[in-house]
């Protein structure tokens, strides 16, 4: 509905600069206002709603800027909750009550969660890593499949892949499961979260019922913990394009190596971290204790500054989720997967949680996927997976597949499209999906290839150009250097042919380096974010250049030839790993 519907509605025909005095930042803001301010409000409300993808919190007690915190008494609340019932049938949105705090003085503070409906559902990707054995796969098991753990991983069994990983109890490739709620906030999943002794029989929900009815759907990338799966882990990471990471801390390991791996890799992806400490029912006080002293210590370090701030209450975890906004402040949680204590936050929580990434402006773009894994289905032929990266794509179009090892793309047609194990007729930018290809081999595809529409014109490349930072090396990076580059859904050995203005890279040095890939060429595209690993994580980066022309490769190669590297073991003393 049009605002000048709605002005005609309610009788609102008051002038610019009448409107412009009306006071919306107070805490009695919602208050039995005037027509002009419920004009204002109104407004208000529906450029959160569409700033936010159709969803946003409101808060019924306190000022815009979260300063005036005094709340409302019983009188003011229930004016309150009547205006923002009214914009609320007039913009036809739900709202739903997700806590209420009583304050001193017999006042309170509420939160409302307002929702529009829209023609799909929100997806919110969250990618769960953290050290092995930190209960990552049990978690995700715990909400999306209602039952608690018997603290023998009987609940992981029914969100692993493989067999080896049952067998072993450890993740060692990317799965995906996902959580639904729907527009009132309650679990599509199931009802209530049953005991783990629990023998009463609940059907599965099955995961084309829960798209039908979802309204907002958080998607788990469950992630691979053990050091020797790192680059499964940084390609989930990379490829998965998450919005929010995850990171698990067993509260009776504390923090380890791998703890910190992945909060340096969420760090240097700009990813949001949300960290949640686990086992607390076997963990004794003093450990936990100690696990938390040590996650908070390098939260404030220098190098990270976040603000944690621990989470045991709904009131302490809208806070948080406030805070969340400017990506300063990261919440910790305190979960028992056997117990299920404050399982009911994390719910609520994943409930609450905004998208990040802004995917609307992207639909009306010319297609493009990203391939991140390929099959072969019996009856069906090679199947590619991947993340929509612009525009929208449909059955029965030829798209460009490439890029091979010689740099060409090859036009081919795409019989069918699977999204969340559900035959759709289109994908838009944003959503992952397997496509069904006719007629090509598996053997032709590889993880970094892409799907792209004819009028973008895909190039591959061989030689790029990024700003780094070396992050840690225990010796130096010289020209001649190959370690793996991981940028986006590619992961291939690249060898350094040039440093700007250096002879050589340290720990913490910065620069513009000139990469030129080892075995084929790429796609690639300036802005996007890399990961330098040689096992572990050794640097980050941003593309900036992307050399096409064969005039400028034949030019830096030249340049490498004429000008070898200061140190001449350099090439065997930094080779490839």
């Amino acid at each position: 509905m049009e605002l000048d519907e709605f002005a005609d509605l309610a009788g609102l025909h008051a002038e610019e600069e009448e409107l412009s005095k009306v006071d919306l930042t107070g805490r009695l803001r919602f208050v039995s206002p005037t027509a002009e301010a419920l004009h204002l409000l109104k407004q208000e409300v529906q450029t959160a709603l569409l700033e936010n993808q159709g969803e946003t919190l409101l808060y019924l007690g306190e000022d815009v800027a979260g300063t005036d915190l005094s709340g409302l008494n019983e009188d003011q609340l229930a004016q309150s909750v009547d205006t923002l019932s009214q914009i609320a049938t007039v913009l036809r949105c739900t709202h739903s009550l997700l806590t209420e705090k009583e304050l001193p003085g017999d006042k309170y503070r509420v939160c409302y969660l307002l929702r529009t409906k829209n023609d799909q559902c929100l997806d919110v990707r969250v990618a769960v890593c953290g050290n092995v054995d930190a209960g990552k796969s049990t978690m995700i098991g715990v909400l999306t499949r209602g039952s608690y753990d018997d603290g023998r991983g009987i609940v992981r069994k029914k969100v692993f892949v493989h067999k080896h990983e049952a067998e072993t109890g450890r993740t060692s490739s990317i799965s995906h499961q996902i959580l639904g709620y729907g527009q009132d906030g309650k679990c599509i999943n199931y009802d209530s979260i049953k005991p783990a002794g629990d023998k009463t029989h609940r059907p599965l929900v099955a995961w084309g019922d829960i798209v039908d009815r979802a309204y907002k759907i958080i998607s788990f990338i469950d992630l691979a913990g053990h050091e020797k799966y790192l680059k499964t882990t940084v390609s989930g990471m990379t490829g998965g394009l998450p919005d929010y990471a995850c990171l698990l801390i067993g509260a009776n390991m504390g923090v380890t190596k791998m703890t910190k791996e992945h909060l340096g890799l969420a760090l240097a992806l700009r990813i949001p971290i949300i960290v949640v400490i686990t086992k607390i029912d076997m963990a004794p006080d003093h450990i936990l204790q100690q696990t938390l002293q040590d996650i908070t210590r390098i939260l404030k370090s220098k190098g990270v500054r976040k603000v944690p701030v621990s989470v045991r209450t709904k009131e302490e975890m809208f806070e948080a989720l406030k805070g969340m906004q400017n990506h300063r402040i990261v919440p910790i949680f305190f979960i028992s997967s056997v117990s299920g204590k404050n399982y009911d936050l994390i719910n609520v929580f994943f409930n609450s949680v905004p998208p990040r990434l802004q995917w609307a402006s992207l639909v009306d773009s010319p297609f493009e996927v990203l391939i991140d894994n390929n099959y072969f289905v019996t009856g069906v032929g090679t199947v590619v997976s991947g993340t929509v990266m612009s525009g929208t794509i449909t059955p029965g179009v030829s798209v460009l597949l490439g890029p091979n090892g010689l740099g060409e793309f090859t036009s081919v047609m795409v019989k069918s499209i699977h999204a969340r194990r559900v035959l759709v007729d289109s994908v838009s930018a944003g959503q992952s999906a397997s496509f069904a290809l006719k007629k090509v081999k598996r053997s032709a595809i590889r993880r970094g290839m892409v799907l792209a529409h004819p009028d973008l014109t895909p190039r591959a490349t061989w030689i790029f150009k990024a700003e780094v930072i070396i992050l840690y090396h225990s010796t130096t990076v010289l020209p001649g250097y190959q370690p793996v580059i991981q940028c986006m859904t590619v992961r291939q050995c690249a060898k350094i042919i040039q440093i700007e203005d250096r002879e050589l890279l340290r720990t913490g040095d910065r620069a513009t380096v000139t990469f030129r890939f080892m075995y084929s060429p790429e796609y690639l595209k300036a802005g996007m974010r890399l990961v330098i690993r040689e096992g572990q994580c050794k640097g980050i980066g941003i593309l900036s250049q992307v050399l096409f022309s064969p005039e400028e490769e034949q030019a830096l190669m030249t340049a490498e030839v004429a000008d070898p590297p200061p140190n001449a073991h350099a090439e065997a003393q930094e080779g490839t790993p």
